[in-house]
Order: C-alpha cells, then sequence, then structure tokens
C-alpha cells in the first residue's frame, strides 16, 4: 500500500468563485452509478453485490416522482410520515423480477412487513442507529428513504452558506460517502457527497474533513499517491475518509466506487482510522 504523507496542495484561493452547494440530476446520477457499478462488478469480488446495488440504483431511478413541496429536508421527520413507503413498494416491484434466490425472500419480507415496522427501522437509520435494522434489509429501506428526501432536497432552499465548512451534510445533516475532486465547471474543487440525499458540499483540500486539521494528513492507496482513490488519513482526529478524484479517472462515480474499494478501507482501520462517513450499500454496523 502507497502511503503519501504530503497533503495535495489546495487550489482554491480565497477570491475563487465556487458553489458552497451541489445538487446533481438525480436522475443523471442514478444511471451513472448504475453503470459504473455494472462495470466495476466483471472480475470483482464482490461482483454479485456491486450487481444488487446497480439494480438497486436503476429502481431509485425508476421511481423518482415529483418532488414535495418545499420544506425543511427533516430525515427524521420523512421516516416518520413521508411517503417514502410507497417509493419502497415500487422498488421492490422493480427488483423482483431480476432478483437472484438469495436476495428474493429479503424483498418479501419488506412487502409484507406491516408501514409501522417499516417507519420503525427507517427513523433508526435516520437517527443513526443502523444496528436496530436487518442489515439485509437497511440498503433498500435506505435507498427509498433516499429517494424522497433526495428530491425533497432538490425543491427547499439552500441554508446559507457558513463561516465554516461543515463535516455533514448542510442540507439533510447526514455523513458523508466520500470526498470528490471535480473536473469542468468545478475543476480541481473538492465537495463531499452526502450519503442521504446526495447533494455535495464544498470543502477546501489539504485538511481534515472531520476535524479540519491539515498538519497531520497521511493519503493512503494500493496503487501510487497519485492514484485516483486514496484514503485521506488524520492523526489528529484518528479519521478517515476516501478522495475520489474525477481528474485521474474521468468514469469514476463517487458511491460505486468507493464501495468496489472497500479492501483500502480494511487497510485504513488496520492501521488504526475510523470512517467518518459511510456508503449507502455499506451501512455502519452501529
Amino acid at each position: 500500500m502507497s502511503q503519501d504523507l504530503r497533503p495535495s496542495v489546495p487550489p482554491e484561493a480565497a477570491s475563487r468563485h465556487f458553489t458552497p452547494v451541489l445538487r446533481p440530476d438525480l436522475a443523471t446520477l442514478y444511471a451513472a452509478r448504475a453503470a459504473r457499478l455494472r462495470a466495476l462488478a466483471d472480475g470483482h469480488e464482490l461482483s454479485a453485490y456491486l450487481m444488487l446495488a446497480a439494480d438497486i440504483a436503476e429502481a431509485q431511478e425508476a421511481c423518482l416522482t415529483d418532488a414535495p413541496a418545499a420544506g425543511p429536508v427533516d430525515p427524521v421527520a420523512l421516516a416518520q410520515n413521508g411517503g417514502w413507503p410507497t417509493i419502497l413498494d415500487r422498488m421492490i416491484a422493480h427488483l423482483t423480477p431480476g432478483v437472484s434466490a438469495q436476495v428474493a425472500p429479503h424483498l418479501a419480507k419488506l412487502m409484507q412487513m406491516p408501514e409501522a415496522t417499516r417507519r420503525k427501522a427507517a427513523l433508526a437509520m435516520a437517527e443513526g442507529r443502523f444496528d436496530a435494522t436487518d442489515p439485509a434489509l437497511a440498503p433498500f429501506l435506505w435507498a427509498a428513504l433516499s429517494v424522497e428526501i433526495s428530491l425533497a432536497a432538490r425543491s427547499a432552499s439552500l441554508p446559507e452558506a457558513a463561516q465554516e465548512e461543515p463535516a455533514d451534510c448542510p442540507v439533510c445533516g447526514a455523513a458523508p460517502v466520500a470526498s470528490v475532486i471535480h473536473t469542468g465547471d468545478c475543476q480541481g474543487l473538492r465537495y463531499l457527497h452526502c450519503a442521504l440525499c446526495e447533494c455535495e458540499w464544498h470543502m477546501v483540500r489539504a485538511k481534515c474533513s472531520n476535524c479540519g486539521d491539515s498538519t497531520r494528513l497521511d493519503y493512503l492507496s494500493f496503487d501510487t499517491p497519485e492514484a485516483a482513490i486514496r484514503a485521506e488519513a488524520c492523526s489528529a482526529c484518528g479519521s478517515y475518509l476516501k478522495v475520489i478524484s474525477l481528474e485521474r479517472d474521468s468514469d469514476a462515480e463517487v458511491v460505486a466506487d468507493d464501495l468496489a474499494s472497500l479492501v483500502l478501507d480494511d487497510a485504513a482501520r488496520s492501521e488504526g482510522h475510523g470512517r467518518s462517513g459511510f456508503n449507502p450499500f455499506a451501512l455502519p454496523a452501529s
């Protein structure tokens, strides 16, 4: 494993204009994610799960609905009272014909689950109590809840820019999947991608996305210090989060490439670091 102790030079200058929060188009995002997951699945040791994740992303795209009325994006309130159980039913109907014999019983269980039980499980996840939900069912519940919250985030008023760039999503409060180094209009800028509402918020490069320290960062990878996917590990707070560079791999997609590189998470944890975010298809155990 390669270890680069030198943080990247941040391209942002104080006078450079940037958009604090990005709201990617959801249909485009889900389609790109599914395609990337299928490409990464070829020959991968987690091929079957990457293909299932691709199916779920396609089901999310198929179940996009008109956005709810604009208002605060409150994951807890939406888990309790939102319309996402209907989205879940539509996702299950979309997925059922093509899933494996191993996955089919989980979808059947979800379909038969009383709405109150579904909402209790979703509420636990919205509150960060992931150990209260069956891990075999959690990715499907999260995906349906995420669709509704992502739609709400597309129509909600954006929060005012804060002086300090937050570690968690300024739109819905969830943790990030990873950092993304963008190309195009946002060339060289780093954004964190939300694991729940699929928004992105700007974060200056070369500082820990969790605690803000810029003096004790290591960049870990299995290739070279210039790899497209690296773990940014901070010895100040003991956390790490991956950085995925579209400059170095224009085909990368944050959720897909993060999921396909879980072996890098194992390596980062073996060096004593704890992940500060999570992937929607690899939800925390607690």
